[in-house]
């Protein structure tokens, strides 16, 4: 961290003339803010576009619409395939399970595991739905260079160090 000074009571490296430094340009922490504000922006507008128009949060439209176009999955599938915690897709499937979207069944040939399916209730949700924040996301990642997207997940991690948070306890997006 920088360091005060009594004759400067600001961190040494803050810059004082606002947003843009010296010869006009944003500072990198500046244009960091942005993008990150940019980006919570978009995931937020989708975010309440799918609850106005499905009434489900963006979590389980985006968990529904994974096990709808795989045919079915374990619950266990479905966080590898969404790159979410076992712990959280299983709270949000109980939930599409409750409301009538997703059913549990046992998966043929070893009674032992469950596999979720859409119901008719779940797939109607679907047709009436936009693509929920998540998936927008995944699919602008998967558009990018390997290279930019090192360079997030380097930076965002470096972000959650200095913050004393960790990528494995945040849950499904827009989520509580």
């Amino acid at each position: 961290m920088a360091a005060r000074s009594e004759k400067n009571p600001r961190p040494r490296g803050t810059d004082t003339t606002g947003p843009r430094g010296k010869r006009g340009r944003i500072s990198a922490r500046d244009k960091a803010i942005r993008c990150i504000r940019a980006v919570v922006a978009v995931l937020q507008t989708s975010a309440r576009a799918v609850e106005v128009r499905t009434g489900l949060t963006n979590a389980q439209l985006f968990l529904l619409r994974q096990i709808a176009e795989s045919g079915g999955l374990t619950i266990n599938e479905l966080a590898d395939r969404t790159s979410a915690a076992q712990s959280s897709v299983s709270v949000v499937v109980a939930r599409l399970v409750r409301s009538g979207r997703v059913r549990r069944g046992r998966v043929a040939g070893d009674g032992r595991r469950v596999k979720l399916t859409a119901t008719a209730r779940g797939l109607a949700a679907l047709r009436r739905a936009p693509a929920p924040a998540s998936e927008r996301l995944f699919d602008a990642l998967g558009r990018m260079k390997p290279v930019d997207i090192r360079a997030i997940s380097r930076g965002l991690g470096a972000l959650l160090e200095t913050l004393d948070e960790s990528p494995e306890t945040a849950p499904l997006l827009f989520e509580g």
